[in-house]
């Protein structure tokens, strides 16, 4: 785990997102979404470890112990999911375990970001990469937190924040990969920046459904911080909740699409790197990475579709036995 090196240890399929399973009680749905996504993330987390490590000055030897010792621990915690029988009291103490790793990892990554935006930390680390990977261990903790405490969140909301989340990661990826290709390698740079506008219009095209369909969100981000989770004076909280429309659907097929293209797009140029046909400052690994990033995006965004198409089948099937009894 010293380099950046793509060896069998860190090979593609070992935890690629896995599709078509589904339990038929609360309990069994709870277990399997717990494992989806701590098979998925916990290696995410242990790979973040080690970027930022590989991107600190070499003076910093307490940044990098800290971040060695983040990656044992997601190493450990691995092992551990491998073990873990498929009980639902097994994954709410490995979910509890899990939640406290993932404050460690988000205060290390808050304290990296902190002095590089204060320009008091060099190396290769651009702020926005440390601000990504620390944006997906936030929302890997609460995605765990909602399991833990059985909370639902409406499916538009949700289909909405999926939406969000992955149209900024996946275009940020798109920069990332521009700005780490060689300059001459000029058409694979303008392919990573078209990649980059196509996907931050769609992004801003999720904000203007949300605030449609969604209204409290934007209230909410109108409040200062420290009334997060605070009782909240009269006046507040009146607003229309989330509303399910049609086009939600279409719009979640127009993710999925474009998601699909830098899939592929990562998938060749995972290929040009391992066969050393690309110049770039791209490790295999980090291409890997976020290949695996693109993947786990799909299968969110599927399912996630699954759910708007089901409800919106519902709403079409009422409205059709309303139209028979009348």
């Amino acid at each position: 785990m010293d380099s950046y090196r793509h060896d069998s240890h860190y090979g593609h399929n070992e935890h690629k997102p896995s599709r078509g399973q589904h339990w038929q009680t609360d309990a069994g749905a709870f277990v399997r979404e717990s494992f989806r996504q701590n098979n998925f993330w916990l290696r995410i987390m242990q790979e973040h470890a080690l970027f930022i490590r590989l991107g600190l000055p070499c003076d910093e030897t307490a940044l990098i112990r800290e971040a060695e010792k983040l990656e044992e621990l997601f190493r450990g915690l691995r092992a551990e999911l491998r073990r873990l029988p498929h009980k639902e009291e097994a994954f709410r103490c490995f979910n509890d375990e899990v939640i406290r790793a993932l404050g460690k990892i988000i205060d290390y990554k808050s304290t990296v970001l902190k002095r590089l935006i204060t320009c008091n930390l060099g190396g290769s680390s651009l702020p926005l990469l440390i601000d990504h990977i620390r944006r997906e261990a936030i929302r890997f903790r609460v995605i765990l937190l909602r399991l833990q405490n059985g909370i639902k969140v409406p499916v538009a909301e949700q289909a909405l924040q999926e939406e969000i989340f992955w149209l900024r990661i996946m275009g940020e990826h798109a920069h990332f990969i521009a700005h780490l290709l060689d300059p001459s390698e000029r058409p694979l740079v303008s392919q990573s920046l078209r990649f980059a506008d196509n996907f931050e219009t769609l992004r801003l095209q999720a904000k203007d459904l949300e605030s449609m369909e969604v209204p409290r969100t934007f209230e909410n981000w109108l409040l200062p911080e420290k009334l997060a989770g605070c009782p909240l004076p009269p006046g507040f909280g009146d607003l229309p909740g989330p509303l399910l429309i049609p086009r939600l659907v279409r719009f979640n097929e127009e993710v999925i699409d474009l998601t699909k293209e830098i899939r592929d797009f990562k998938e060749v140029a995972l290929q040009l790197i391992e066969a050393c046909q690309v110049l770039s400052i791209i490790p295999p690994l980090l291409a890997d990475h976020v290949l695996r990033e693109a993947e786990m995006a799909l299968e969110d965004l599927r399912i996630v579709g699954r759910k708007i198409s089901n409800h919106d089948h519902l709403r079409q099937d009422g409205r059709e036995s309303k139209d028979h009894l009348n």
